[in-house]
């Protein structure tokens, strides 16, 4: 009984947790493209991007390191009335992550899972492991920042900033809406 009890607990366990996802190169488009990347929501599904994002204009911030949370936290925060204003917007978390092997990825898969119980949050945040530097070079960004960014339905950046969320910046993003519709 006690080995069933074991065996469904381990079940139980192995069902909650979401696969490795893949190690991504970079596909170039153009300096005003977002690149073609793969990565995996915490749902555990793998999402080709810019082409999967949702919105018809999608909010992006792109982090690179678990302690700059804080400063992504800023944006989720500040963004939510303006989301809730207009359905064709959406926003995305996606930490960039070095190439590594899967059992490391599924190892930060399944933290980062852990510390995210709610279902819209899980499938918003989307990790990219790929080559950082080569991401760095062609999205002009450095490890220590978080970047925010404003794309179009075809991935097209059309505004971008750097750190946390202020009333500045979101003046400046809702500017960059408006003028995009």
């Amino acid at each position: 009984m006690k080995k069933l009890l074991t065996l469904g607990a381990a079940t139980f366990l192995l069902s909650a947790c979401i696969g490795s996802g893949k190690n991504t190169d970079i596909k170039v488009v153009d300096a005003e493209t977002f690149p073609t990347i793969t990565g995996i929501d915490l749902l555990g599904d793998e999402k080709e991007l810019p082409a999967y994002f949702e919105g018809d204009f999608n909010i992006v911030t792109v982090a690179f390191q678990q302690r700059q949370q804080e400063n992504v936290n800023t944006w989720i925060n500040a963004l939510e009335p303006m989301l809730g204003e207009n359905e064709n917007l959406r926003f995305y978390e996606l930490p960039v992550i070095y190439k590594m092997n899967p059992l490391f990825r599924t190892w930060i898969n399944n933290g980062m899972r852990s510390g995210i119980p709610d279902e819209a949050a899980r499938k918003r945040t989307i990790t990219v492991y790929t080559d950082r530097a080569k991401f760095y070079d062609t999205m002009d960004m450095q490890e220590g920042n978080i970047y925010t960014l404003l794309l179009n339905g075809e991935g097209q950046i059309l505004w971008r900033t750097s750190g946390d969320a202020t009333e500045e910046k979101l003046e400046n993003l809702s500017r960059a809406i408006a003028d995009a519709q």
